[in-house]
């Protein structure tokens, strides 16, 4: 439906004007531009003879190949002193393409004749072109002074910022884990023995594409208690998605933005690009999306099914472009209620690599709780670890083994065996 400027001006006894000139001659005046705190960019006309005001506002700028595209919304108020009525809710506007803007200037037009739109939309794109950047500003890194190392939104296993990934077969309780980091980031408590959690807690978000928000509460409520740890509100934002995470990253910017999200969980990896785990062009467009939002994110996945593949299921894009994998490896005796669990570290891009971080889940009536494992006790698990944590753990049983012998316990071959051996002389292993 249009709106009728005429009869607005007519019940409130002004005269009509434009805001600018109605032709888009070279008189048109130009737009206060600003940017707000939400990454929103406004271009305001005002008409001093009249007292109207219209305002674009631009939101989720974004280059893509040739395409430049962005949310355009656009609002009118007949003076300062009136409510703002909306022209355009929000419609996609690709920069780049002749059609898409005139299409924009016809629906304007539609609702609102003879407002110079066609001339609006010109300036408001070489703003847009002057200000918005492929990327941040050329710097000179010899004048960062005292760089920082890595930071940890949850130490060791989320680095700041960044992208990490969580690794498992189905079942091996890496939800669990997920809900633990969120738990440990929002609440600056350590609920898993060995982690770390930061000085100055933010708010989480979890995007959950397998499991249900009762689930989730259960599972909070569960981690807590077996932590002694109170609930607070407002720590934890949960929700469902069922759209890939490209169709969904403009609004969950603005969710992020709006709650002050300092940390979020993608549960899981292959629902969030839409199944296709093994096309590069769903799962680097959710690796863009995802590093837009400037928050450390933590992506649930599952693990390639092949020994001899290396991270997670699908492309070897997610393996790439993940700063941090760990792999959760689980076994658990049915009918127990407890679950034996190792952490093992196959990627790191700014630090060394950490040893496995072995833990006994507790599983009762009404809590969750993590114990601290000092070594591997589980067969299963230690045949999955790296070959040196193997080599260790059959040494400390028999201290005073040749390589051959070792070798023949691991069922791997002596050159590997050697040459491992010789990797870590003198840091790892001692021996003639």
């Amino acid at each position: 439906m249009g709106v009728d400027v005429d009869k607005i001006a007519e019940a409130y006894d002004v005269e009509v004007g434009n805001g600018m000139p109605t032709k888009n001659g070279a008189d048109t005046p130009p737009p206060k531009y600003d940017v707000n705190t939400t990454g929103e960019h406004l271009f305001t006309w005002s008409d001093a003879t009249t007292g109207e005001i219209f305002v674009i506002t631009v939101s989720h700028p974004n280059r893509s190949g040739l395409d430049f595209w962005c949310v355009l919304a656009v609002k009118y108020r007949r003076d300062r002193d009136s409510e703002p009525i909306s022209i355009m809710p929000g419609k996609r506007w690709n920069l780049t393409s002749t059609s898409s803007t005139t299409q924009q200037v016809q629906s304007l037009n539609r609702r609102m004749p003879e407002r110079g739109w066609e001339a609006r939309l010109v300036q408001a794109e070489e703003l847009l072109r002057q200000n918005v950047q492929t990327g941040d500003d050329l710097l000179d890194l010899s004048t960062i002074e005292n760089p920082p190392p890595p930071s940890y939104a949850v130490y060791p296993l989320l680095e700041e910022n960044e992208h990490n990934i969580i690794g498992a077969d189905g079942g091996s309780t890496k939800s669990i884990l997920a809900q633990a980091c969120c738990i440990m980031y929002t609440s600056g408590e350590s609920i898993v023995p060995g982690f770390t959690a930061p000085k100055q807690p933010k708010p989480a978000l979890y995007l959950d594409y397998e499991s249900s928000s009762g689930t989730q509460a259960y599972r909070k409520r569960m981690l807590l208690t077996g932590a002694n740890v109170t609930e607070q509100a407002g720590k934890i934002f949960y929700k469902r998605m069922y759209s890939p995470i490209q169709d969904a990253a403009s609004e969950l910017y603005d969710i992020i933005q709006s709650r002050g999200i300092g940390l979020v969980v993608v549960d899981s990896g292959s629902r969030a690009v839409g199944g296709e785990t093994s096309t590069e062009n769903m799962v680097i467009p959710y690796f863009n999306a995802t590093a837009s939002w400037g928050v450390t994110v933590l992506t649930v996945v599952h693990k390639a099914k092949s020994a001899e593949s290396r991270g997670p299921a699908g492309v070897a894009q997610w393996w790439n472009q993940a700063r941090n994998y760990w792999e959760l490896v689980k076994d658990q005796t049915p009918g127990q209620n407890e679950v034996f669990v190792s952490l093992r570290h196959d990627k790191a891009n700014d630090e060394s690599l950490q040893e496995p971080l072995n833990y006994r889940i507790e599983f009762g009536s009404d809590f969750i709780k993590y114990h601290k494992e000092s070594a591997i006790i589980s067969d299963k698990i230690l045949t999955e670890m790296h070959v040196t944590t193997q080599m260790t753990a059959f040494l400390e049983n028999a201290p005073s083994s040749t390589v051959r012998e070792v070798a023949a316990s691991l069922q791997k071959s002596e050159q590997h065996v050697g040459n491992e051996f010789r990797k870590g002389e003198g840091t790892l292993f001692y021996g003639t």
